[in-house]
């Protein structure tokens, strides 16, 4: 992955904590660090996920490097959420909807985004519970009920048993 030094510039109300600190710039540089070890460890597999998405690693690898860059943009916001790989998860949804290939599209429509994508971390790319559910900002357990549930309604809005929808 080419490095890219992404500035991040806070908001209004970062910018005006940062007056009340003494305009000390050691929060910017410790969201830039924490921006900079997520985009290192989730970049691969966001760009695998685009491409899974997509039909198309080189539209993949554009795509993931485009939403991280949209990511610096909204890092402060992503870092005041409750989960910051959860809001960076969404935007990443987001940004390749348009992209999907019309399989991956109708996934999304029958069974709506989180479950769609717990099925292609799972089944398409081969993610753990951990490492999938680590990517989706929830715990191990909590995206396992997910894939589970997903499986289930996969089952149903396809009219197959379970096993078949793996």
């Amino acid at each position: 992955m080419q490095q890219r030094s992404i500035r991040l510039r806070a908001d209004g109300e970062h910018d005006r904590q940062l007056d009340k600190l003494g305009g000390a710039p050691t929060s910017c540089h410790c969201a830039e660090a924490a921006y900079a070890a997520f985009c290192s460890e989730y970049h691969s597999l966001y760009s695998q996920f685009a491409a899974v998405a997509t039909g198309s690693t080189s539209v993949g690898r554009r795509l993931a490097r485009a939403f991280l860059e949209e990511l610096a943009s909204q890092w402060f916001a992503a870092l005041r959420s409750a989960s910051p790989s959860g809001f960076a998860w969404a935007l990443l949804a987001e940004v390749i909807a348009p992209y999907r290939t019309g399989s991956v599209r109708t996934l999304y429509q029958r069974l709506g985004a989180t479950e769609a994508g717990a099925l292609l971390l799972r089944y398409r790319i081969g993610c753990s519970a951990t490492a999938a559910g680590r990517a989706m900002g929830m715990s191990p357990d909590a995206f396992e009920l997910l894939r589970r549930r997903a499986l289930m309604n996969a089952s149903h809005a396809w009219h197959m048993p379970v096993s078949d929808a793996v």
